[in-house]
């Protein structure tokens, strides 16, 4: 009988629980432990949260190892060492390995990176691909060395990007593609079937990590770039503006194309105006002449709702019809950079 790969795996957040249980799942493949950040105190009474990584190996019987500093912590890097693993598996672990970790597994460590290298390297690729306005994105294994996100290629998949889809959407089918394009990557090398790719360095781009400041909406942009904001910054930290000196995040939004018998209502509109309220949303002027509908929101304090929902209480008293639409008078978001987020 053929025995099973050794894996020691990787991870810390949500997004790297499938591919973890993928592996559990595969018999192929035996997965001696997990490494994962230190737990985290969270809520407003700053209990320590178990990490998602943990409690997915824990679940199954799994030694789990947290170290602080991975590459000062003696008794960690001794275990490791006397796994005799053939790989090392990281996907969103948070601590960039030393040279002496990557020595440890016989056949490499492979990371399960969230882009199509060497776009978006770094630690929020997926965030920034909407952010940019790509069409598509993907996953790439590869072969990790002391650098970040530069080691020689293995396997890509490649993913559309939803039109409207938001960070929080297409994390989601990622994480579910990363666990099949991982367990093929490692049989495959293991197999001698692979041959590993540099990347092309000089072709790199780079995904820096969102402060809360870049998701202030300025109304004074186009469209377009409302739209990327407001489906980039959503689940965290949301895209947000104003309305009457309180913070409104936006959460849900799609280009607007105004129907022939609203064109003369919505000309001259200034940026930020909020138009129309129809079914799906509120109509709501740029900087560029064009138009978002915001379908979702959450004022300050509240949970996230339709946006029209929030209106018909908010803005009841300055809704009119006109030729069979509810128009909204004297009514704007604005820019929110002085609103604490």
């Amino acid at each position: 009988m053929t025995q099973p790969i050794r894996v020691i795996f990787f991870g810390t957040p949500q997004f790297s629980v499938p591919t973890l249980q993928t592996l559990l799942n595969d018999s192929r493949f035996e997965v001696l432990g997990v490494v994962s950040q230190p737990d985290r105190p969270s809520g407003r009474g700053q209990k320590l949260l178990p990490t998602p990584i943990k409690q997915c190996g824990e679940a199954v019987g799994l030694k789990v190892l947290q170290p602080t500093r991975l590459r000062k912590d003696q008794e960690v890097l001794t275990w490791l060492k006397e796994q005799a693993p053939d790989y090392f598996v990281t996907i969103a672990f948070g601590q960039i390995l030393s040279q002496e970790v990557l020595d440890i597994p016989k056949k490499g460590t492979v990371n399960v990176h969230a882009s199509l290298l060497p776009e978006l390297r770094g630690a929020n690729p997926i965030q920034q691909a909407i952010l940019q306005g790509k069409r598509e994105t993907g996953i790439t294994t590869m072969l990790t060395d002391i650098g970040v996100d530069t080691g020689d290629m293995l396997l890509k998949t490649v993913l559309p990007i939803g039109e409207n889809e938001t960070t929080g959407q297409l994390m989601t089918r990622m994480a579910e593609a990363g666990g099949p394009l991982l367990v093929e990557t490692l049989a495959r090398h293991f197999a001698g079937e692979l041959t590993p790719r540099p990347q092309a360095h000089e072709k790199a781009t780079h995904a820096p990590k969102a402060e809360k400041t870049d998701a202030a909406i300025n109304w004074e942009s186009p469209a377009d770039l409302i739209h990327r904001q407001i489906r980039s910054y959503n689940p965290a930290p949301g895209a947000y503006c104003s309305f009457e000196g309180q913070r409104i995040k936006l959460l849900e939004a799609s280009a607007y194309h105004a129907p022939e018998h609203a064109k003369e209502i919505l000309k001259n509109d200034r940026p930020g105006q909020i138009c129309l309220m129809i079914k799906e949303g509120l109509v709501v002027a740029a900087g560029d002449g064009n138009y978002l509908l915001i379908q979702r929101l959450q004022p300050a304090g509240k949970k996230d709702m339709p946006s029209a929902d929030w209106a018909r209480n908010a803005l009841k008293e300055v809704i009119t019809v006109q030729d069979g639409l509810s128009v909204i008078h004297d009514k704007r978001f604005e820019a929110a950079l002085e609103v604490s987020v």
